[in-house]
């Protein structure tokens, strides 16, 4: 049931947008009760936080089976980040859904929360003495740089494809101080193993 209101959410988001879909079109797509929708979701907020958390699961997931036996952090965050952009570049509406989570405080909460946890993680070698609320701001920078771009993507559309992904990957390791010699051959592997696997994105 749950899965059947994710899969019609999922084609009216997708085909008319996030903004323009009621609770009611969800429910006669899924083709079940009211009652049986708020069994799983509060509301239309809650569905679209349950996508957008499966969006993330793929793209860390993703990554982690392209990357092999690479073990740099910085290839892991860049992959992951890669793996996100291209999936929206591919299925260019998933962008508007991208924009959408961001634009809801309480996701766009959750998604800081586990940034914060991964990226304290992943960069603390870099960043000994950064406290958890140090990495809670860059991580808030790094939602900020990927929503920018992912919205310019989709009211404009003026940058290459190429440099828009080269770009967010160059900022968002800076952000956690990892050298610029570092940054570059971390973005050079990711372009490679993205090239690699494409099609399992």
């Amino acid at each position: 049931m749950k899965a059947r209101v994710l899969s019609a959410a999922t084609t009216l988001f997708m085909t008319q947008g996030y903004e323009k879909t009621t609770i009611k079109q969800i429910i006669r797509e899924a083709q079940i009760t009211t009652g049986s929708l708020y069994h799983f979701f509060r509301n239309k907020d809650d569905i679209l936080l349950h996508l957008a958390m499966d969006v993330f699961s793929i793209s860390a997931q993703t990554a982690d089976r392209i990357r092999g036996d690479e073990d740099d952090p910085c290839l892991r965050f860049s992959l992951e980040i890669a793996a996100q952009l291209h999936f929206i570049l591919k299925y260019e509406k998933i962008a508007w859904l991208y924009c959408a989570a961001y634009d809801s405080s309480r996701i766009s909460d959750l998604i800081v929360q586990m940034g914060t946890a991964r990226n304290s993680e992943l960069f603390r070698e870099y960043n000994p003495e950064f406290t958890d609320d140090d990495y809670y701001a860059r991580t808030l920078g790094v939602k900020g740089i990927l929503h920018s771009f992912v919205k310019e993507l989709v009211h404009s559309n003026k940058l290459d494809d190429h440099k828009r992904i080269t770009g967010i990957l160059e900022m968002t390791l800076l952000i956690y101080n990892v050298p610029r010699e570092h940054i570059k051959k971390t973005i050079q592997k990711t372009e490679t193993i993205i090239r690699k696997n494409y099609d399992q994105i």
